[in-house]
């Protein structure tokens, strides 16, 4: 029989209030509370209702000081604004959201001063874990917070000695090599960023580079056309310098397609007919690379299961889960063939 007590006042409500409505020891009412807790599922059933009845609202901040981390987890990332993390972080949100865990979400705006600030503030709350899209090539503040007790899992990017899911970008510029020989071109240019902390672009340039050498293409330094960012200004401007040549390649590779619709919009406003007078490739596959003026040939990266694999194998470290050494996985890009570049 469930035990009945008069309701607890607005606000102070406590595990022992459930526990007494429910009928059960409030260690069993804890283990109900919990997404995880074993418990059968009829007690389950009766605390939640009886949680519901008093109006409890969970104290974070008193679970974390109890299990020494609050049930939060730190996400990272380069630009909020960028396409390409949208589907990451929605995963890892759906993925905490399962273990009833909060994700908190930090922009580095690409600055590595503000990421290690955040990696921080994410250790100062006793956060249970980081994912972090790195904006530099030193990791000692992500080393340090994993010798902390804080698991850290890279997002995106790579690295050696730590846990991180990201994609076959060498293997990504390869496939864009393949698809242009494939189809005959041998005039080709770059469109990327000199950026000198993007180690993603500078993957798939020398996957692209590559094949292009054993196939004895040669990549003329006129035809290489770096930009500041990957913004679509920036795709813009790089196509301003393609229409002022007036030796022009038959094809470019655009390394992310927020910068490849940016030029397939400028050339195709100036009278250059795509893929007719110039292929173009992009890189991401990022919703919109099928909406473009002309929807553009990219490789396609596991955005949303790249984020999936990062927030399981956070929880795998938080949970003391799985073997010790680095996990560490490249998912597979694929290309997808559009009008820009058939």
């Amino acid at each position: 029989m469930t035990a009945l007590s008069e309701p607890a006042k607005a606000g102070a409500v406590t595990l022992a209030d459930i526990a007494r409505r429910a009928g059960v020891s409030s260690i069993t009412a804890s283990r109900a509370l919990r997404p995880n807790g074993v418990v059968a599922q009829t007690t389950r059933a009766r605390v939640l209702a009886a949680a519901a009845e008093l109006g409890y609202v969970p104290n974070l901040l008193a679970r974390g000081l109890v299990q020494n981390r609050t049930a939060t987890v730190g996400v990272v990332v380069l630009e909020l604004s960028n396409p390409f993390f949208v589907p990451m972080l929605s995963a890892v949100e759906s993925i905490a959201a399962k273990r009833d865990f909060l994700v908190v979400v930090g922009e580095s705006r690409r600055d590595a001063d503000k990421e290690r600030r955040y990696v921080e503030q994410f250790q100062q709350l006793r956060i249970g874990g980081i994912i972090v899209t790195t904006a530099s090539r030193q990791f000692d503040h992500l080393a340090s917070a994993r010798a902390g007790g804080t698991p850290v899992v890279l997002m995106a990017r790579r690295w050696e000695e730590g846990d991180y899911v990201t994609a076959d970008h060498v293997e990504a510029g390869r496939l864009v090599a393949r698809h242009l020989l494939s189809r005959d071109y041998r005039r080709i240019g770059l469109v990327w960023t000199h950026e000198p902390e993007n180690t993603a672009i500078e993957e798939r340039i020398h996957g692209v580079r590559q094949v292009f050498a054993e196939a004895g293409v040669e990549l003329p330094p006129r035809w290489d056309l770096r930009t500041p960012t990957t913004l679509l200004e920036d795709g813009m401007e790089a196509a301003d310098r393609f229409l002022a040549m007036a030796d022009r390649p038959r094809a470019v590779f655009v390394s992310t397609d927020r910068q490849a619709m940016g030029f397939v919009e400028r050339v195709v406003s100036q009278g250059v007919r795509v893929p007719e007078d110039l292929a173009i490739v992009g890189y991401d596959d990022i919703p919109f690379a099928a909406c473009a003026r002309v929807p553009l040939t990219t490789v396609a990266i596991p955005m949303r299961r790249m984020g999936e694999l990062a927030a399981e194998l956070l929880f795998d470290r938080m949970e003391g889960k799985g073997p010790r050494e680095s996990q560490q996985t490249l998912l597979a890009p694929e290309l997808v063939i559009r009008a820009s570049c058939p």
